[in-house]
């Protein structure tokens, strides 16, 4: 297996806002990266996304306009899968989020690749077994799970399913640590990994007390933001429950963990806004209203609030806080 240390040809498959963010990543930390998509437009609107967001970081003094240049000169386009994986030490696949499309994918991945490539796909909670199984190295096969936005959010879920070998696993664990990142590992192949598992839990509560009007969606985001999300982002649940006593949270846990929504199925306010067409902010409305100009504010006061997050985490980190 591939020491960490010996990765240094990257390829990206899939140029949408995960994967061109994925690519940017990996050229600011110096690597050659290759980046692919079916459609050469999209490959240039990707480049756009990159270009956006490393302005963005450049702007915050999180990186150097140099620097911001020369990862952009460590971006190459090729024109097809072949020109893409040869000689390459790690693909990682950003495609849409449909197991054949991507098990299609890694069938053509394993014949174009070498041996000694590993494969990583970034879905965010597909079966990784299933995909591995598409191929003829599934020992080297892992999902690498970055979380949107990519050029800020620390978080890459590492995923391991039965086949894929431990060193594998070590292997892209380091990987992601020398990006700066941090990864966790998950050792099980479960859907939604662990993240997600956390994040629609919390969803599935959000929409049915918006369902049942206990709050309206701007106060139930509020509870979120200025409550427990507050302390989340800095010591998460289960520390939260320690230093709050665990006592405390078994009594709260007793009464309560019988009143939390369980439903299996989707919630009907949230098949009634897809059915409409109402997608969020790329169509305009969602569980609010957009404008254009109104979404472009409203993402570039995210990306401000969580780099003011990020350097406050990071010095806590330092001891500098």
């Amino acid at each position: 297996m591939i020491p960490p240390e010996h990765i240094q040809n990257i390829a990206v498959i899939g140029a949408g806002t995960m994967g061109a963010g994925i690519a940017g990543i990996f050229a600011r930390a110096g690597y050659a990266v290759r980046l692919l998509d079916r459609d050469p437009a999209l490959v240039q609107k990707g480049l756009a996304t990159l270009d956006q967001a490393q302005q963005t970081l450049v702007e915050a003094g999180r990186l150097g306009q140099a620097q911001a240049e020369t990862a952009r000169r460590h971006i190459a386009t090729p024109g097809d899968l072949s020109a893409a994986c040869t000689g390459v030490d790690l693909v990682i696949e950003a495609v849409s989020e449909d197991m054949k499309v991507k098990r299609d994918l890694f069938a053509r991945l394993d014949a174009a690749c070498s041996p000694h490539t590993l494969l990583a796909t970034n879905t965010s909670g597909l079966s990784i077994a299933q995909i591995a199984a598409a191929t003829q190295r599934p020992q080297q096969v892992a999902g690498l799970h970055f979380w949107n936005p990519p050029h800020l959010v620390p978080l890459v879920e590492v995923t391991c399913c039965e086949h894929t070998a431990v060193a594998t696993g070590e292997t892209l664990m380091a990987l992601c640590k020398r990006l700066g990142k941090k990864p966790i590992l998950v050792r099980h192949d479960i859907p939604g990994f662990v993240g997600n598992r956390l994040q629609f839990a919390v969803m599935r509560e959000a929409l049915h007390m918006l369902s049942e009007g206990v709050a309206s969606a701007e106060d139930i985001d509020t509870a979120m933001t200025a409550g427990p999300g507050l302390r989340y982002a800095f010591q998460g649940p289960l520390r939260t429950a320690d230093l709050g006593g665990l006592d405390v949270f078994l009594s709260i846990s007793r009464y309560l963990f019988g009143e939390l929504n369980a439903d299996a199925q989707a919630p009907p306010v949230l098949e009634a806004l897809v059915s409409k067409g109402q997608l969020g902010a790329k169509t305009g409305a969602g569980f609010y209203s957009y404008s254009e100009s109104a979404q472009q504010a409203w993402v570039a006061r995210r990306d401000r609030a969580l780099m003011g997050f990020l350097r406050v985490l990071e010095q806590e980190a330092s001891g500098d806080g």
